[in-house]
């Protein structure tokens, strides 16, 4: 498709508006929202068509779904790679909304601990739609780095109130590079990881200061070990904060994988 910088910075901007309102929704007005995104999806054809080259599922999406309806406490299975990720939760949701499952009822039973349905919800919303929803992101960032988009694009997904800044796209003319990686970008993803710790445990938050003082190495001249950053956005991962903590660390660890490569 022809696509000119203004048209990718509306998509960027439509495709922030309807994840928002995604992420943010009451479990009453799930479903329906759940629909109007996938619509989105299907409807915008640069979306769409990352998503269908991602290829089919690596399962039956029917099977999965009645195994996580069925078994309490059971989780979707998302791949084993960017793509099958991308295409197991596209599918996934997709069936969901034109079988009208019921998320409250079934679903979202394994991804919390809470006996409240939004806990639940946000929960199942942090561990999976917001995979899908950085997938697209990085893709559609990547593009307008490509296309010399100069202005800083932020995707700002807000769920329970809290505004998190999961992804950017700048420019490599005004970055900071240091080994291949725009340092400003880098300081700034680090920073919302830190200023969302506030509020763990003081233990946790702790061992958020020492992974992201290692992975900060990064900004220094010399590069430091690829298993040492590794194992701090491991760590990282492993903190079970909230959604907003949780997303925020998923676009740090999207962001640091070229890298990593």
């Amino acid at each position: 498709m022809e696509l000119n910088k203004k048209e990718l910075r509306k998509i960027m901007y439509d495709f922030n508006s309807i994840c928002n309102r995604l992420i943010k929704s009451d479990f009453n007005d799930y479903e329906n929202n759940l629909k109007k995104f996938i619509s989105f999806l299907m409807g915008n054809e640069l979306i769409y068509e990352y998503i269908k080259d991602c290829g089919s599922p690596s399962y039956d999406v029917k099977t999965e779904v009645e195994t996580v309806q069925n078994l309490y406490d059971s989780i979707f299975e998302l791949g084993n790679s960017n793509d099958e990720e991308v295409t197991n939760i596209f599918h996934l949701l997709k069936y969901c909304t034109e079988n009208d499952i019921n998320f409250s009822h079934g679903i979202t039973f394994g991804y919390s601990n809470s006996n409240k349905y939004q806990d639940k919800l946000d929960s199942f919303n942090a561990r999976v739609v917001m995979v899908l929803i950085t997938h697209i992101e990085i893709h559609l960032t990547k593009i307008g780095i490509d296309m010399g988009i100069d202005e800083t694009i932020k995707y700002n997904i807000t769920a329970n109130g809290g505004q998190v800044n999961v992804a950017a796209d700048s420019s490599t003319i005004n970055a900071t590079q240091n080994n291949g990686i725009d340092t400003k970008l880098l300081a700034k993803l680090l920073v919302e990881v830190q200023e969302l710790a506030k509020n763990l445990t003081s233990e946790e938050q702790e061992e958020v200061h020492d992974f992201v003082e290692t992975i900060q190495l990064l900004q220094e001249p010399e590069k430091p070990k690829k298993s040492l950053i590794r194992t701090a956005l491991l760590g990282l991962k492993g903190i079970k904060g909230t959604v907003e903590f949780g997303a925020a660390v998923t676009a740090l660890v999207q962001f640091l994988q070229t890298a990593l490569k």
